[in-house]
């Protein structure tokens, strides 16, 4: 059997604003998305049906998380939605996040590199602690900081197929500062299920996002 893909989701070619998340399974399910974040389920009639509506649910968080991100200065259509991984991963033991293996890394990169290529790409939204960890790894972009060695995972998490950062503070470092990729200004952000923002995280990130927001603004 051919293995399934997830597609990146746009919905016109002038699409500007690429957003790039992590893995396309739902956290809690074996489920793999068509297309990055369940992205095309916010344009469908809403289902009574439980598993469907989760879908639904993340589209509309990952548009709500977005728009919120660029100040609700960009059409929807302007939005072009893929992962650093489109593969089906194992998945992780209870509350952990998947590790994205090297290989799935760096083809997700080529696509990432082949999605700046066919559009006009104003700026990157780069979504988690593993996936910037990963486009620095594979030199996309530098922060010029410790981070990537922070950002290292740890043996025994890579052994039993989770990531967990060296030092998971470490994203505080890099988290709504604006890089270049390639020449086009990145923002490391924290990923969608992270929003909105509570408690320790909220504590911790809010003030970097909103520094981000208003550098996007002066894009």
């Amino acid at each position: 059997m051919e293995e399934k893909i997830t597609k990146t989701y746009f919905r016109s070619p002038d699409a500007k604003v690429l957003v790039i998340g992590h893995d396309p399974r739902l956290q809690t399910s074996n489920t793999q998305a068509e297309y990055a974040f369940f992205a095309d389920y916010f344009f469908k009639p809403k289902s009574s049906d439980r598993r469907e509506h989760a879908k639904y649910e993340l589209a509309e968080a990952l548009y709500t998380y977005i728009n919120w991100l660029t100040d609700n200065k960009y059409n929807i259509d302007d939005f072009i939605i893929t992962n650093l991984c489109n593969h089906h991963l194992p998945k992780a033991p209870t509350g952990k996040t998947v590790f994205i293996p090297e290989d799935k890394a760096k083809e997700g990169l080529e696509n990432i590199k082949q999605i700046l290529k066919e559009f006009k790409i104003k700026f990157i939204l780069a979504t988690s602690q593993q996936v910037n960890y990963w486009l620095q790894k594979l030199g996309f972009y530098n922060s010029e900081n410790d981070f990537l060695i922070k950002s290292e995972p740890k043996e025994n998490g890579v052994r039993d197929n989770y990531y967990e950062a060296v030092q998971s503070r470490a994203f505080l470092d890099i988290c709504g500062r604006e890089y270049l990729a390639d020449g086009i200004p990145l923002f490391p952000v924290l990923h969608i299920k992270q929003y909105p923002l509570r408690s320790r995280i909220k504590a911790n990130y809010e003030k970097l996002l909103l520094n981000c927001i208003n550098e996007i603004k002066k894009l």
